[in-house]
């Protein structure tokens, strides 16, 4: 079971900076980051529609200029909001690089990208035509399905976006679950995993991945 570093290992490092980028990437199989437009049109990393949680300043980052979010510090440890294109530079081409889309209209310029850099890359969405946009931009760039609810009908839907793996909040990943999603040719990330406990039991039903905030969160780690 492979172990993916959220938002770069969000509880030990600040989330989504290109710090907990380089941090997780020499010990995880992978790197998950979420990607916004900024009010200047560059794609940036960060989860949440605007600023207020991740560094105690107010604004959407859709009205905020590059400028000002690279002002700006995450938790306080002086990491300004990167941009996508920064990112991918700092991932080495042996660490899979997990890009969720956070809204639609982003999927061309975000695999444009990626293309520029030696990475291997897995784009997500819990949005489905973000995905869908994905397909059409870089079909052979592999694609995820995030859901938390009804695995059955997210099964479904991933296998009409043509993807090769859903994103499942852990507690829907029973071993029956992961067995139809293997029969369905997906692989299964089970976010967001917090204790070594759940991990254990992930293996024992037989995810591929974990995506967690802790970089021990593997049995035996």
């Amino acid at each position: 079971m492979r172990l993916v570093a959220h938002r770069g290992f969000a509880g030990v490092a600040p989330e989504n900076t290109l710090l907990a980028v380089e941090r997780a990437a020499r010990v995880a199989d992978g790197v998950e980051v979420d990607v916004r437009r900024c009010g200047s049109g560059e794609l940036v990393v960060v989860h949440d529609e605007t600023v207020d949680r991740v560094t105690g300043e107010t604004g959407r980052v859709a009205d905020l200029d590059l400028g000002t979010l690279q002002s700006l510090s995450v938790g306080g440890s002086g990491e300004p909001i990167p941009t996508l294109a920064a990112v991918v530079a700092a991932v080495p081409p042996d660490v899979e690089l997990l890009v969720e889309l956070k809204e639609p209209g982003l999927a061309a310029e975000a695999l444009a990208l990626c293309a520029t850099a030696d990475v291997t890359v897995l784009v997500q969405s819990f949005d489905e035509a973000a995905l869908a946009e994905a397909r059409e931009a870089a079909p052979s760039v592999p694609r995820s399905l995030l859901f938390a609810e009804e695995p059955e009908a997210g099964l479904a839907a991933a296998r009409e976006l043509d993807c090769a793996a859903v994103g499942v909040h852990h507690e829907r990943c029973t071993a029956s679950f992961v067995r139809a999603a293997h029969d369905a040719g997906l692989s299964v990330y089970a976010w967001t995993v917090t204790d070594r406990e759940s991990a254990a039991r992930l293996a024992a039903a037989g995810v591929d991945a974990v995506i967690s905030d802790f970089p021990d969160v593997l049995p035996g780690s």
